[in-house]
């Protein structure tokens, strides 16, 4: 027993993983009163930023001015994912996940319709862009999974999937190489994985990870995908094998790695990031005043890479970070957009000199109770 306080992850410092080091450029307001940003996307043209006024603004991404404002949901807008340079697509609780040709100052050019205008949480496209899945809430006994062919003109479901959880969806995410391999996390703590060959719910569900917990962010890591990260509304982390959904490593409550004399506050998680250059798997957390960490996530440890502080005062919701790039894009319940960038000219900390952390090197992962495993990093 631990009497409710978080336990001690093991963390050391090693800023020479972001070089050179971020910092805040612009920070721009996207509205004012009692406004706040829900999620950011980016392509080469645009950044893309949703919020709770139900609009979603396009803004020039170097400069932060705005190109277009996007009017059509009536409920929460739930997730954005930008496909190319030209697409967006943008779901809600309204019911629907609608299409936008960005080009166009017109509304969205397709409007995918679920049964009973039923709340969507969640949704992904594959990686053949032809079926379109997306998750919903509990509606009554159910929580679904609507299937799409993104290819029609209508927006007729083509399947449903009913019985795999039992409580909202909130994460649908396919594998990038994978067009039939589907991921799903819940409420309910249950992280399903699907192959849609045939379609069929009962005969396509693969395997199921129990996290124990409400699930807040999932997504692939590793160089073929092979891994699962899993961030939960308790604020935990843990890293799962994605071919037989045995636990790699539970760290527990992400809170526990709070360390004043690093500058560290970490209050919740936002989300994690994969590097696929480096191998390197990121956490990417606040806390209550606004600060940013990055973190590089090891196999059972974790190290703070750097915190952006200055940009924001509130809980920041969504980053969209660019790593190759040197550019970080913040949004937070401070209604305010920040643009970080790698700037050549910043010293390092003092700290960076006297860190005794090593670069993040190759790791033997393992599962819980298995042999060693090939290495995400």
């Amino acid at each position: 027993m631990n009497d409710g306080v978080p336990l001690q992850i093991p963390i050391t410092y090693e800023p020479r993983l972001i070089q050179p080091p971020l910092a805040l450029k612009q920070s721009s307001a996207f509205s004012h009163g009692d406004i706040y940003i829900y999620d950011i996307a980016a392509n080469n043209s645009n950044l893309i930023v949703s919020a709770s006024n139900h609009e979603i603004k396009l803004y020039n991404p170097a400069t932060l001015t705005i190109k277009n404002i996007l009017k059509f949901h009536t409920h929460n807008i739930t997730q954005i994912k930008a496909h190319g340079d030209n697409i967006l697509m943008s779901s809600s609780k309204d019911g629907s996940i609608a299409v936008w040709d960005l080009r166009t100052d017109a509304g969205p050019v397709q409007v995918f319709t679920t049964p009973a205008k039923d709340p969507l949480l969640s949704f992904d496209l594959n990686s053949s862009e032809q079926v379109l899945a997306a998750g919903t809430e509990l509606i009554e006994y159910d929580a679904n999974i609507h299937f799409f062919d993104a290819r029609s003109n209508t927006s007729a479901i083509i399947k449903t999937y009913s019985e795999s959880h039992s409580d909202d969806i909130t994460n649908v995410k396919f594998h990038p190489a994978n067009p039939a391999r589907l991921m799903t996390g819940s409420v309910d703590g249950l992280i399903c994985q699907f192959d849609l060959t045939d379609m069929d719910e009962e005969e396509g569900l693969l395997v199921v990870s129990n996290t124990g917990a409400s699930i807040n962010k999932i997504g692939y890591f590793g160089p073929t995908s092979e891994y699962i990260y899993c961030l939960s509304h308790m604020e935990t982390l843990s890293l799962w094998n994605s071919e037989d959904a045995d636990a790699i490593h539970q760290f527990g409550d992400i809170r526990g790695v709070s360390n004043p004399a690093l500058g560290l506050t970490l209050d919740y998680g936002i989300d994690c990031q994969y590097e696929a250059e480096s191998g390197r798997l990121y956490l990417i957390s606040g806390s209550n005043e606004g600060n940013i960490n990055i973190l590089h996530v090891k196999a059972n440890s974790l190290q703070l890479c750097q915190v952006l502080s200055g940009g924001h005062s509130e809980i920041v919701r969504s980053t969209c970070w660019d790593s190759k790039r040197g550019i970080l894009f913040s949004g937070g319940e401070d209604a305010r957009l920040g643009l970080w960038t790698s700037n050549p000219s910043t010293a390092s900390s003092p700290l960076a000199a006297s860190a005794s952390s090593r670069h993040g090197s190759p790791l033997q992962f393992k599962s819980e109770g298995k042999s060693a495993r090939s290495s995400p990093y």
